[in-house]
């Protein structure tokens, strides 16, 4: 009886004020509709917004499996380890500033020419091997600091040639050298290839190998490249265990020391002799300030007794230029 009564006092209400009735009502059913409508957003809205950013990032980080089937073919081919037994345990898309960025380069420009592409690692046994990959998985390229192969890969007849030359340096048969590490890498540019001491910071790379070689007490430091045409020794090395400055050398330097300081060549000594690669005319002239341009100067750096002093000089590998420092004191 109560409805009835609520429903005719409505209905005698709508006949006197009809336009505040249908005011109400509406308003009423607006408002009902909006609770609805936000409720519904406070609880579906954000799990929608969560599943969906879960999915972008997962599929960021997804590797194409073009790519990931190349890397494992080329880790697989090096290590001789079945492709079921490699995974890969990270990939990483990665946007390399330039080439040599992407190649590993070590010393490389601040030119902007990315490559878009992948960082992934790969478990090979108890190894982590490091790739760099372009998006397509067309380009590839393996941390050059990778033992791929877990021992000494140096090719057999690259080894040969720079035992050869260790041999001919240090007057120690081949039998008795041993090459203790091969590491392969990827020198900058020429100058850095050269263990050049001051180097322009151009990409310009050379691909190839650093490999140490055991020479009695000794461990001499070789520089080889890819095909083995080029091989370097580092010049700080002291080939012969003693002073190996050619003797018309040293003696074209003795004279220079007595002239200017009054000092007979027999009262003079010269006390080290070191093989050097200088950067350029500048740095082989003692020069404070120089340009970083690589023109290299092959020769020495010879220290003579002179009295209670040392004198310093510069000397080109044909004794055609010879340079005494400038601070030296001359009397």
């Amino acid at each position: 009886m109560k409805c009835i009564d609520k429903l005719s006092h409505s209905i005698n209400v709508a006949r006197y004020f009809p336009q505040s009735v249908v005011l109400t009502l509406a308003l009423t059913s607006l408002l009902y509709g909006m609770g609805l409508t936000a409720n519904n957003l406070a609880t579906a809205a954000p799990i929608a917004t969560k599943v969906q950013l879960a999915q972008n990032v997962q599929n960021s980080q997804r590797l194409p499996r073009a790519v990931a089937r190349a890397i494992l073919n080329d880790a697989s081919q090096r290590s001789r380890v079945a492709i079921a037994d490699l995974k890969i345990t990270q990939a990483t898309a990665k946007t390399f500033s330039n080439p040599c960025i992407f190649q590993f380069g070590e010393v490389c420009t601040r030119e902007y020419r990315p490559i878009k592409g992948w960082e992934v690692i790969v478990q090979v046994k108890d190894q982590s091997w490091t790739y760099h990959s372009n998006q397509f998985g067309s380009q590839l390229v393996l941390d050059p600091k990778i033992n791929a192969s877990g021992n000494v890969t140096l090719p057999r007849a690259i080894a040969n040639k720079i035992l050869t030359d260790a041999a001919k340096r240090s007057g120690v048969a081949v039998a008795n050298l041993k090459i203790t590490q091969a590491t392969t890498k990827t020198f900058g540019n020429p100058c850095e290839f050269n263990f050049g001491e001051i180097c322009t910071k151009e990409y310009n790379p050379v691909a190839g190998w650093e490999v140490i070689v055991q020479v009695k007490d000794q461990s001499w430091t070789y520089h080889v490249n890819k095909s083995g045409s080029q091989i370097v020794l580092d010049p700080k090395i002291n080939a012969s265990g003693n002073v190996t400055l050619p003797r018309a050398i040293a003696n074209k330097i003795l004279t220079d020391a007595a002239k200017r300081s009054g000092v007979a060549v027999a009262n003079l000594q010269i006390t080290q002799a070191t093989a050097k690669t200088f950067g350029n005319q500048c740095h082989f002239n003692f020069g404070e300030v120089c340009a970083e341009i690589y023109q290299p100067v092959e020769g020495w750096e010879v220290i003579v007794k002179v009295k209670d002093q040392s004198w310093t000089y510069h000397v080109n590998t044909s004794g055609t230029q010879i340079v005494l420092d400038p601070k030296a004191k001359v009397s």
